[in-house]
């Protein structure tokens, strides 16, 4: 049904409608990899919830430095 293209990406610039079939069979992938490995995907979402909490608090940090050089700038 689908035709394997071995052609690199960036480079093909054949019919638009294998690169977006390509593109789905590609996600299709991953999600079955994700659903088939609940181990790694927790520790994925783990992760990503890390950098997303150590993020918000370095932004915190830094906001309430800068807070308090304004304060103390005014007096």
């Amino acid at each position: 049904m689908f035709l394997q293209d071995d052609t690199p990406k960036l480079l093909y610039f054949g019919d638009s409608e294998t690169c977006h079939m390509t593109g789905l069979l590609v996600v299709d992938g991953i999600v079955d990899f994700l659903a088939g490995d609940p181990v790694f995907t927790g520790l994925l979402v783990l992760m990503l919830l890390f950098v997303f909490f150590a993020y918000l608090l370095v932004r915190r940090t830094l906001l309430g430095l800068r807070e308090g050089y304004d304060d103390a700038r005014k007096r």
